[in-house]
């Protein structure tokens, strides 16, 4: 008996001893396993960090180009150092970006779109915020690509409303970096197989919900021949992805199929000291001339009498504060200058050099408008343009183009400012303040491109729309308004924020024969320093 009870005790020994060495064992394997869960678990963390840093680096390498802070062709960006992310979290990133391909290549989209393409590597490092000891390397291959703004006829970096009233057509490509609203009272024909926009596309009005009964037609890829589908499906559509693409063969797509956006300049590049004035090679400030840094005389000042090296013809540049623009309400201290005169020429029996800038760039602005104006520049005199590579003209201020522009021996011309306000042959400022009827419009022709800025649509207060983009002040009835050239929009106006609005004291809407300057597609034949879009095409990217 006793035997058998020391029998039972040692195979209960055994039995514990088992037990607390597995027990033990399995404690030990679950405590691994937990650690090498937590350090799996830092180190995804940690990659999608990296990621982070990738995309961030990749988006100010773009908004770097795009507003000229570093060249386009860069060897290395930054220069030095490295671009770092900062992340709520409390981690952060490093990124390195270099070439990965000596010089640029030039491709041709689809689309016939010119790109200006250069491949790079981003290499991006990241550490764990709570664990130094956890980093990861991920290696990103980056195609930049540019693409000049004036090669669409559109071009808007916030929403663009487009709803006519009349008849409209427009040809040429036509990108939103954001969302599109598409509506007419009668026909608005899209005569181009790009139209594109990186958020949706509507069949509607933005400010309202007033319906629209006409008609948007828009060209059908590669159709012969061309055929005009119209729109009756948009973004709202369940089937718009598929859809969009059976009805318009690609020519219409949106964020939903891929559509990215692209960095373009901020208003900041044409603010004094900005982009625009700091290469500048001819300056008008408040209302005085300088090419090169020398400021010239006007024709009228005994010195030029002898020597006209270092003058312009009498009334090149004047100051006036005689218009009023009904839309702000206010009085415009202007700058006026008569481009053909600043290309020189014998006026009053002498003889002037002329003063274009040797680089193509004028830039123009006023700071000593009294309370109660508002500042403007406006270029009057400019059917030819004696500058044979053309000619580009940057404010900060509300620019104003009086009369046909560029109309003889037409060279690649841009103009962009604070808002665009087109003036016809008939304009005369001493009416300015008179009843709309006191302003009746003459047929007027403009070839330039424009960059302008916009106002913000609200509930119940349209901008205007693509069809308001340059600001009317005279009664068009029945008069044609020729613009063969670009519609650019980076940035929401700083100084021309009054509120658009129909008739009344403002405007009537002219015959719009508008269109995209085909000369401006090859990305080759553009005016001085047209500024660029730039995106960021990925391609392989592996861990380090």
């Amino acid at each position: 008996m006793s035997n058998r009870r020391g029998q039972t005790m040692v195979l209960a020994y055994v039995a514990v001893f088992v037990i607390t060495v597995l027990g033990g064992s399995l404690l030990n394997h679950s405590l691994t396993s937990t650690r090498h869960n937590d350090i799996d678990q830092l180190y995804s963390e940690t990659f999608y960090l990296t990621e982070g840093g990738v995309e961030d680096a990749s988006a100010k390498f773009a908004q770097a180009i795009a507003n000229f802070q570093v060249d386009a062709n860069t060897v290395r960006y930054p220069a030095v150092g490295s671009l770092v992310t900062t992340f709520a979290s409390g981690g952060t990133a490093s990124s390195v970006i270099t070439e990965a391909e000596p010089a640029p290549r030039t491709i041709v989209d689809p689309d016939d779109t010119a790109v200006f393409v250069k491949n790079y590597e981003i290499v991006t490092t990241a550490q764990h915020p709570l664990n130094a000891n956890i980093s990861v390397t991920l290696h990103q291959v980056v195609g930049r690509r540019i693409i000049y703004t004036f090669q669409h006829a559109v071009f808007y970096d916030a929403d663009l409303e487009w709803l006519p009233g009349p008849n409209m057509t427009l040809s040429g490509r036509v990108h939103s970096n954001s969302d599109m609203y598409l509506g007419t009272h009668n026909i608005l024909t899209v005569d181009s197989e790009y139209l594109r926009a990186v958020g949706s596309i509507y069949n509607r009005r933005k400010d309202s919900t007033q319906d629209m009964n006409g008609s948007v037609q828009i060209l059908k890829a590669g159709s012969s021949p061309a055929t005009y589908p119209v729109m009756s499906i948009d973004s709202s559509s369940p089937t718009w992805f598929a859809d969009s693409q059976t009805t318009w063969s690609g020519t219409v797509k949106s964020g939903v199929h891929g559509v990215v956006k692209r960095s373009v300049p901020v208003v900041g590049s044409t603010q004094p000291g900005g982009y625009y004035d700091t290469n500048a090679d001819v300056k008008v400030v408040n209302g005085t001339l300088t090419k090169g840094g020398v400021t010239l005389m006007d024709g009228s000042n005994p010195a030029c009498n002898t020597d006209t090296t270092y003058c312009v013809p009498p009334g090149t540049i004047t100051t006036v504060t005689t218009m009023k623009n009904n839309r702000e309400n206010a009085y415009v201290r202007m700058t006026n200058i008569d481009i053909g005169r600043l290309g020189g020429g014998t006026y009053g029996g002498k003889t002037y050099p002329s003063q274009m800038p040797a680089n193509g760039l004028v830039y123009a602005t006023r700071d000593d408008a009294p309370s109660g104006q508002q500042p403007g520049v406006r270029l009057v005199n400019g059917s030819e343009v004696k500058r044979a590579g053309g000619l580009t003209v940057v404010s900060n201020d509300p620019v104003y183009v009086q009369g046909n522009y560029n109309t003889v021996s037409k060279k690649p011309c841009a103009v962009i400012g604070d808002a665009m306000n087109l003036l016809s042959n008939n304009w005369n400022d001493a009416n300015s303040a008179s009843s709309l009827s006191s302003r009746p419009a003459t047929g007027t022709t403009i070839n330039a491109a424009f960059i302008a800025g916009i106002n913000t649509t609200t509930t119940g207060q349209y901008n205007g729309g693509l069809e308001n983009y340059p600001r009317l002040h005279e009664k068009w009835d029945g008069q044609t308004l020729t613009i063969q050239g670009s519609f650019v929009s980076l940035w929401n106006s700083q100084i021309g924020t009054g509120p658009w609005s129909y008739g009344g004291m403002q405007y009537t809407a002219p015959i719009r024969n508008w269109a995209w300057d085909t000369s401006f597609g090859s990305g080759t034949n553009l005016p001085p320093f047209t500024p660029w879009s730039v995106e960021m095409d990925r391609g392989a990217w592996w861990r380090q």
